[in-house]
């Protein structure tokens, strides 16, 4: 069944899959702003702003929010990427309209204390902090900037020390109105409900959203990617190692493609890496492949650990699985398994109330429409091994590299 389209009496919208088989209901809203988009003066500025509208507004205080939060049982929370940030909860059905005023109150009445953003201020730094001492966190961080270069997607979602302590309350009440208005807004709900109760309690909850106001990108430029190096010495008992390759834009048509690729080559305990690096030789407890995509690029990024004596050892082995992804074609057991793999991802996700609203998000984010389940899978029916071959000799990942290295300075 299609999404369905409300709009809200101020203009906001909103988009609904009914599951009347569910017990509960997941609510999601959008906005269109995202690390990205930040100017440089700006970086971390919208991974702070969602840390913020949780800390009081003027009808509730951070513990009245708290304590509201749990009351209602079940989950919400937020989150911050490079082209978005979401807000939602994930509850039962008879809490979902309650749970609605809550999240307009954050959205639209937030008042930003002064003492509760420097409070907050040093929460995010404690983050930024504990990132930096996880190693995979690191030299993931190390690879964007390789990869993405100048570009503002190489910037850290959660920002730096620098830029945080420079960010004043008017600062932060500036961001807000430029990007919290209904033509960067939109919902998404997925479950059991009521809609006209949920009607009636989200045009109360987002009453006071301003309206559509003009938005550019900040960025101004496609991406390129940099294809760099990185190496950053750091006292470890492993090096961990990052390979960053080009992705697609989430609507290229080869995305299908590339998800079958991904798996086969990182996915799983049957994947090309991880037979070849862990179980014939030994020399990582842990290695696999993940794709991240956007409006404009994408970034497929290798990960693996091991003893600094065995560095060039797994670098060469990772170089010459990738060099085959070019040169083999995958079996028609191989190909069997990756389709599986992807469509058991896809299917058994949705699933989950949770997983159906934000797929929701993404699917209006960037396609503007619901992309059907069963275009994904006739897709995924389709792909043959030969278009996976023609799709990684168009990438070139043998000749199109970024890497981050993380370790011990001397083996």
């Amino acid at each position: 069944m299609p999404y369905i389209k409300h709009t809200l009496s101020n203009g906001l919208a909103v988009y609904s899959d009914p599951v009347t088989s569910s017990r509960s209901a997941a609510i999601g809203v959008w906005v269109r702003a995202g690390s990205r988009f930040e100017a440089p003066k700006e970086a971390g500025m919208t991974h702070f702003l969602e840390h913020m509208c949780f800390k009081g507004t003027t009808t509730r205080d951070a513990q009245e929010i708290a304590n509201e939060m749990d009351f209602l049982g079940g989950e919400m929370n937020a989150f911050t990427s490079q082209e978005m940030t979401c807000f939602y909860a994930h509850l039962l059905t008879e809490n979902v309209a309650r749970a609605s005023l809550l999240l307009g109150d954050l959205l639209t009445r937030s008042v930003f204390d002064a003492e509760e953003l420097d409070r907050e201020r040093g929460v995010v730094i404690e983050e930024i902090a504990e990132s930096r001492d996880d190693p995979d966190d690191l030299v993931t961080q190390n690879l964007y900037d390789a990869h993405f270069g100048e570009h503002p997607l190489a910037r850290p979602i959660l920002g730096t020390e620098e830029s945080l302590g420079s960010f004043s309350r008017e600062d932060v009440q500036g961001y807000f109105r430029r990007n919290y208005h209904c033509g960067s807004m939109f919902l998404t709900v997925s479950g059991r409900f009521s809609w006209p109760a949920l009607r009636e309690a989200l045009e109360q909850a987002f009453s006071a959203l301003p309206p559509a106001s003009p938005k550019a990108s900040a960025d101004g430029y496609a991406f390129q990617p940099a294809f760099g190096k990185k190496k950053k010495a750091k006292k470890l008992e492993q090096v961990h190692v990052a390979i960053g390759m080009p992705g697609l834009p989430v609507s290229d048509p080869d995305q299908t493609l590339l998800r079958l690729l991904n798996v086969h080559l990182g996915g799983g305990m049957s994947s090309r890496l991880f037979q070849e690096v862990r179980e014939k030789r030994g020399l990582a407890y842990s290695v696999y492949s993940t794709g991240q995509s956007f409006a404009d690029g994408g970034l497929v990024r290798i990960s693996a650990s091991t003893r600094p004596s065995k560095q060039k050892e797994l670098l060469d082995i990772l170089g010459d699985e990738i060099a085959r992804l070019e040169s083999v074609a995958l079996t028609d057991e191989e190909l069997a398994r990756a389709k599986n793999q992807v469509k058991s991802s896809l299917l058994l996700g949705l699933e989950s109330i949770g997983t159906r609203m934000n797929k929701m998000g993404r699917d209006i984010l960037y396609w503007g429409e619901e992309v059907p389940v069963e275009t994904i899978e006739e897709r995924i029916d389709s792909a043959t091994s030969e278009d996976i071959l023609k799709l990684a000799r168009k990438q070139a990942f043998s000749a199109s590299r970024s890497l981050s290295v993380l370790g011990p300075e001397k083996e």
